[in-house]
């Protein structure tokens, strides 16, 4: 079950849509030291339930402290009739920073308190 399924910008509701909310991995990085350790190229070591903060217990992670960063990732498949079509990645709230990688390459950065952010992914 995908929590929170409906499309999350009625004002701004297309056709074609994929919704990321569900189970991806998760990893605490108190040093954010995690890109210098190679974070990059091996599994995280925990869970999390997006679209739920990590200091929300329905995330399933409960945390309770400050941590000077988080990592999430997740695989995606793209749907073939998709084609060659931009590809935009909507993130409806980062706080404070987000680097975003697909296929580890870098597509962008944002900084902000509880602020959406879009991305433009490379094909």
């Amino acid at each position: 079950m995908i929590p929170r399924p409906e499309y999350p910008r009625p004002q701004m509701v297309r056709e074609r849509w994929l919704c990321l909310n569900g189970r991806w991995e998760f990893e605490l990085d108190p040093a954010d030291s995690g890109e210098e350790r190679g974070i990059l190229g091996r599994p995280l070591e925990a869970e999390i339930l997006v679209p739920f903060a990590p200091e929300a217990p329905l995330s399933g992670v409960g945390l309770e402290d400050f941590v000077a960063a988080l990592w999430y990732r997740r695989a995606v498949d793209l749907p073939g009739e998709w084609g060659d079509a931009d590809i935009a990645l909507h993130l409806q709230a980062v706080d404070y920073e987000a680097t975003v990688w697909v296929d580890g390459v870098e597509v962008g950065r944002h900084g902000g308190g509880s602020t959406p952010a879009s991305f433009v992914l490379p094909r």
